[in-house]
């Protein structure tokens, strides 16, 4: 399959998303296994890793030391940067393997008003390279630039030596379709992070150490729609919980551990019910749910009542 084949491909699952609302209407995306019953959420750029340590370390930062990018990993820990200020920019290309033009861009900042408080600024933009669109009979629409972006404003503050936390404000906004289509608009949502953050210094022997733990829930913020209210997709609400040592080698070197625990705090597709002909359906035209919650719920609905509407088990 050549370039072109393989971008369409990609543009197709993220289009998917936007226009055929598959669980809120039929439970699957169309060719997936019907026993395995993925979450799908809106833009979920916001939630992929912006930088190379977080990266190279399996994605865990909820406790590791700070640094320009705790916005995304966990904004308590911003009021402990030892620095006045700093940035932090990172260039990510995306499936690099397959295509030459997708690319996730980030830039973040902060400025440490007092010893207490401390600000921060990130922008990020989702660059899903250009898309030659055509209808069902091959006839070429357009081409088409898929792209979203978010920034963000955040504020840190400690509140004993050991403990901080931090709010972050964010604005985003997704462009799946652009105009050539005609058939979806751009969604737009605003969230909220709220994190926490606490370190100790310790000794393990004749080893100087640091203990952190922290907390942070990302994305707590309204659905997304590219069509009508009707259609509603729940942003990727995330719950990461974590822990980190850090052992001081000596006046040079150190050694980290880390352990983090994610969890997506969106509502568990359910099983649906079905005969020998198929999908059952009410009276309404909606399915009928066998084992499971209706997905279709209110924000704070969907995020608690994750944590116990999966139909086989706890998560």
């Amino acid at each position: 399959m050549n370039n072109k084949g393989i971008k369409g491909i990609i543009f197709l699952a993220l289009l998917c998303i936007s226009t055929t609302h598959s669980w809120a209407q039929s439970g699957v995306l169309n060719g997936q296994d019907p026993d395995r019953r993925v979450i799908v959420t809106a833009v979920p750029f916001v939630s992929f890793a912006p930088d190379s340590r977080a990266s190279g370390m399996g994605d865990a930062g909820v406790a590791t030391s700070p640094d320009a990018n705790s916005v995304h990993w966990n904004n308590g820990k911003l009021a402990f940067i030892d620095q006045k200020f700093g940035a932090s920019m990172s260039y990510s290309p995306w499936l690099a393997t397959i295509t030459n033009d997708m690319a996730l861009y980030y830039l973040s900042g902060f400025y440490k008003i007092d010893r207490v408080q401390t600000v921060g600024v990130s922008m990020r933009y989702f660059d899903l390279g250009s898309i030659q669109l055509t209808d069902a009979s091959g006839n070429l629409l357009g081409v088409d630039n898929p792209r979203e972006g978010a920034v963000d404003a955040t504020y840190s503050r400690k509140l004993s030596e050991n403990l901080g936390i931090g709010v972050t404000a964010r604005y985003i906004w997704s462009n799946l379709i652009g105009a050539t289509s005609g058939v979806s608009q751009k969604g737009t949502s605003v969230a909220v992070d709220i994190g926490t953050y606490y370190h100790k210094d310790i000794r393990l022997g004749a080893t100087n150490a640091n203990w952190a733990l922290g907390a942070h829930i990302s994305n707590i913020g309204q659905k997304v729609t590219y069509s009508t209210d009707e259609f509603e997709d729940f942003i990727p609400i995330n719950l990461r919980l974590g822990t980190a040592l850090k052992l001081e080698l000596d006046p040079f070197n150190t050694l980290t551990f880390a352990l983090d625990f994610n969890k997506l705090m969106v509502p568990t597709p359910p099983v649906y019910e079905e005969d020998e002909n198929g999908p059952v359906y009410d009276q309404d035209g909606n399915r009928i749910i066998e084992r499971g919650k209706d997905p279709n719920r209110n924000l704070i609905s969907g995020m608690f009542g994750s944590f116990s509407d999966a139909p086989d088990g706890f998560f």
